[in-house]
């Protein structure tokens, strides 16, 4: 290769690892979890319940601090992570997964993660499920504090997710509060069947984790 097109290929390649440091400026990191974009000052967020037990049980509305800078940041809700409730009777809650954003009227756009770009708050619905059998499900009125995952209900979580909600439910209270069948369904709806798989899972999950 003559020394002018070694030149030319130089200031190519140079070219392109410009534009790539700049794009990965543009775009630093990927996503993020609430809990440490939290503890980094750049969310605000609040947690309120929907009425709901399980599911679709928890809507949080969260922004962009003031002091995040203009760059957009992608935030997730690890699953696991635990609602901690403002009220003494109603239960807490652990998060399954973020379901996607609430349009309001019922409708929900499904999405995994949370992008915030502007100023504007987002409101999202959390799939959730109560984590303190004895006491009342939370209203839309209850709040909630964010604490970080617990290992066993993340694993609980993921091991569940393809499960139906009413297995996933109780496998959490298997878990939190080591309820029984017969117990459970005095409260809450769910088959024997339902409640096994939710047994499997935290038998599997005791193995890996504890």
């Amino acid at each position: 290769m003559h020394f002018k097109q070694k030149l030319v290929a130089f200031m190519v390649a140079l070219l392109m690892a410009i534009n790539l440091s700049g794009q990965t400026a543009a775009n630093p990191g990927g996503p993020v979890t609430l809990q440490s974009a939290a503890t980094a000052g750049k969310v605000e967020y609040t947690f309120n319940g929907t009425g709901a037990s399980s599911g679709d049980s928890i809507r949080l509305k969260v922004k962009k601090a003031p002091s995040a800078g203009s760059e957009p940041i992608t935030v997730t809700v690890p699953p696991g992570s635990v609602l901690r409730s403002s009220s003494a009777g109603a239960q807490s809650m652990v998060v399954g997964s973020v379901h996607g954003i609430d349009l309001g009227g019922g409708r929900i756009r499904p999405a995994s993660q949370i992008y915030l770009s502007g100023d504007a708050p987002v409101t999202v619905i959390l799939t959730a499920f109560c984590s303190e059998f004895e006491k009342d499900n939370p209203s839309s009125y209850t709040t909630f504090s964010l604490e970080k995952p617990d290992p066993m209900l993340s694993c609980i979580m993921r091991e569940s997710q393809n499960l139906p909600l009413a297995a996933r439910q109780a496998a959490v209270w298997i878990y939190t509060d080591r309820v029984s069948y017969s117990h459970m369904s005095e409260k809450f709806p769910v088959e024997p069947g339902e409640f096994s798989a939710g047994e499997a899972v935290v038998g599997r999950c005791r193995a890996t984790v504890q």
